[in-house]
């Protein structure tokens, strides 16, 4: 079983990637929940709240993936240090993805004390 690590993703923590043809919202709910929503571009005005993993890979870059409930699975290398992202989309219907974009921190609905994502010692992904 894998275990997860501390990321620099925290509890409450907005997040929007500016990628050419959209740009989805990602809303940390909990260690395990979060919601997308496309605010600009292809597909405007979806979201979905979706279980999600998150994994640091080394010190700023985490890895972070998720499946929506219409199928499409989602799987992003957020280089926070840089603030890009590097994402791969397998969509429902349509063509593979492979995207690049800045990364905004555009937002926190918690506290800045919020518990980092995956910082509980029983928490395992």
């Amino acid at each position: 079983m894998f275990h997860s690590t501390p990321s620099a993703l925290r509890v409450g923590q907005v997040l929007e990637i500016a990628f050419p043809a959209f740009t989805p919202r990602i809303t940390f709910l909990s260690d395990r929940e979060l919601t997308v929503q496309i605010v600009s571009g292809h597909n405007a005005g979806f979201t979905d709240a979706v279980e999600y993993e998150a994994v640091e890979v080394r010190d700023g870059l985490v890895m972070l993936t998720w499946q929506e409930h219409i199928g499409s699975t989602i799987v992003h290398v957020l280089d926070l240090t840089a603030r890009i992202a590097f994402t791969a989309v397998t969509p429902a219907k349509g063509p593979f993805m492979r995207l690049k974009g800045p990364i905004t921190v555009i937002g926190s609905t918690s506290p800045s004390g919020a518990p980092r994502i995956g910082s509980s010692s029983d928490d395992t992904i």
